[in-house]
C-alpha cells in the first residue's frame, strides 16, 4: 500500500510539478518586478488643499509617506477629506501646523486630534482668547506630541528630498493689537525644482518681512502660493507678488461666503501676477502632485 501510495505522488510530481514550478517562477518574478519597479519608479510630493468651505486645511503627503496637515478647517469636514487620502488602517499623522488660532483654520484639528496620533505639533506664538482656542490648546497639551512654537528659519526635513521651512513669525514676534491673522504661521515647502508658499492669513502689512528673512531667495519662483486670508484684499499685496511670481495661486474660501472672498481686489492683484488661479469654491479639493520637476494638478468637484 504504500508502494502504491509513493507510485502515485510519484506520477502527479512528474505530470503536475513542472506546472507547479512555472507558477511559483511566475509569481516570483511578478513580486521581483514589481519591487524593482517601485524602486525606480520616481517618487511624488502630493499637496492637497482640501475644499472645507470658509477655512484652510492643507494635507501634504511626501515621497516617502510622511504626512503633514496644516490647519484644519471650521469643522469636522476634515476628516472626510482625510479619510480620502489616507489608508483605513492609518492612524498616525507626523505632523500637524495650527498656524493661527482663528476658528476658520483650527477649529477641524480638534476632532483629528481625538482620532488620529500625532507626533509634532507646530503652533503660532498667538494662543488665542476664545473657548474654541482653550479647546483646542487643551487637547495639543494632552496629545503628549512634540510640541514646538514656529520661529523663523525652523525646518521640518522629511529625509525624502521635502523640507517644511518656517518664514514667518520671528523668534522675537509680538503680537500686534491682538491681531491673530498677524501671528499666521508662514511655511515654504520645497521639493526639487517646485516650490509652494503657504500664507495663513498674513495680511500685506507683515509680508515684505517673509522676503527680508532672506529664506525665499532660494525658492523665488514659487509653483504654488496660497492666497493670504482667503484672497482678502488686505492680503496677497503687490510687493510679494511681484517677488514670488507663482505660477499658480490656489484660494481656499467657501461659496458666498459672508466675508465676499475673494475680494476683487486681490484677484486683479493676483491675476496680475500670477499664471493661473484656482479656487477651492470652483474646483473643490485641488491637489498637486510632482516628482520634483513636473507638476500635475488634480481636482474634485
Amino acid at each position: 500500500m504504500i508502494t502504491e501510495y509513493r507510485k502515485r505522488t510519484t506520477e502527479f510530481f512528474h505530470s503536475y510539478g513542472k506546472i507547479i514550478l512555472v507558477i511559483i517562477l511566475v509569481i516570483f518574478s511578478v513580486i521581483s518586478i514589481t519591487i524593482i519597479f517601485s524602486v525606480i519608479k520616481p517618487q511624488k510630493l502630493k499637496v492637497s488643499f482640501f475644499d472645507v468651505g470658509q477655512g484652510d486645511a492643507i494635507f501634504v503627503q511626501t515621497p516617502s509617506g510622511k504626512q503633514l496637515l496644516i490647519d484644519g478647517g471650521a469643522t469636522n469636514i476634515v476628516l472626510s477629506r482625510l479619510a480620502d487620502e489616507m489608508s483605513y488602517f492609518d492612524n498616525d499623522i507626523d505632523v500637524i501646523v495650527a498656524t493661527h488660532p482663528d476658528a476658520d483654520h483650527v477649529t477641524g484639528l480638534i476632532p483629528v486630534l481625538e482620532k488620529y496620533r500625532i507626533h509634532t505639533i507646530v503652533v503660532s506664538p498667538s494662543k488665542g482668547k476664545t473657548q474654541m482656542s482653550d479647546d483646542l490648546n487643551k487637547k495639543i497639551i494632552d496629545e503628549l506630541a512634540d510640541l514646538h512654537t514656529a520661529h523663523t528659519g525652523d525646518v521640518i526635513d522629511f529625509h525624502d528630498g521635502v523640507t517644511a521651512t518656517i518664514l514667518y513669525p520671528g523668534k522675537n514676534y509680538k503680537e500686534k493689537n491682538n491681531d491673530t491673522n498677524d501671528a499666521s504661521v508662514i511655511v515654504v515647502i520645497n521639493y526639487g525644482s517646485e516650490s509652494f508658499l503657504l500664507t495663513g492669513d498674513l495680511p500685506s502689512t507683515s509680508e515684505p518681512e517673509l522676503i527680508s528673512s532672506g529664506l525665499l531667495s532660494f525658492t523665488k519662483n514659487i509653483t504654488v502660493y496660497k492666497a493670504g486670508h482667503h484672497g482678502s484684499k488686505t492680503s496677497s499685496g503687490e510687493q510679494l507678488l511681484s517677488y514670488i511670481h507663482p505660477e499658480y495661486a490656489v484660494i481656499s474660501a467657501g461659496k458666498d461666503n459672508r466675508y465676499g472672498h475673494p475680494s476683487t481686489e486681490a484677484i486683479d492683484r493676483l491675476q496680475k501676477y500670477s499664471k493661473e488661479i484656482i479656487s477651492t469654491i470652483d474646483r473643490g479639493t485641488i491637489s498637486f502632485v510632482t516628482d520634483g520637476r513636473m507638476m500635475e494638478v488634480k481636482t474634485q468637484k
